[in-house]
């Protein structure tokens, strides 16, 4: 079975478990920190993939490091994936469970990619554009990145806005050489 089918699986699963207890608030926040965790601590990562630890020791390191944060239900889930030694899984099963959340509640994700982190002016705008185009709630996610010289990148599901000075210099740059062949 593939990677993405477990993870959706897994997730589903804790979904369904999450609207019957009406614990969504609780685990959401929890599924946001393990993810973030799995993504940013590499000896997180370490034991999560080293084939030499052994389950048991996994399940008291997870114990130890979310025990006191988390909510009973995500701790118990959490025991139950490393016992089916599917912990690998798991930055999967957390991303697709807060997708799942995040559309039963009829929020959308946005990324805003700019040269400077921007204003709450300006955030509130991008927001409000983005709500009433879409007609959901958003969830903005912010990155900075100078490689782009100025302008943005704006992200809404699948679809992209890329007003960004490099990609105007590069589409300039391809329609020069393009016009020196001919």
């Amino acid at each position: 079975m593939n990677a993405s089918k477990i993870s959706v699986r897994y997730a589903r699963a804790l979904y369904d478990l999450v609207k019957e207890d009406n614990a969504a608030d609780a685990l959401k926040q929890d599924m946001e920190m393990l993810y973030q965790c799995i993504k940013e601590v590499p000896e997180l990562q370490y034991v999560i993939h080293s084939p030499v630890i052994r389950v048991s020791e996994k399940t008291k390191i997870f114990a130890e490091i979310f025990r006191d944060k988390f909510h009973a239900l995500t701790v118990t889930f959490i025991n139950l994936v490393l016992e089916h030694r599917r912990e690998e899984y798991l930055e999967g099963i957390s991303r697709y469970f807060l997708t799942l959340l995040k559309t039963d509640q009829g929020i959308r994700s946005a990324e805003l990619v700019t040269v400077k982190p921007i204003d709450d002016n300006l955030r509130q705008s991008v927001i409000k554009l983005i709500t009433r185009k879409y007609k959901t709630k958003v969830e903005l996610h912010e990155e900075v990145d100078d490689s782009l010289i100025g302008g943005f990148i704006l992200r809404v599901g699948d679809q992209q806005i890329d007003a960004s000075i490099s990609s105007k210099l590069k589409r300039i740059k391809r329609e020069l050489s393009n016009s020196q062949l001919c």
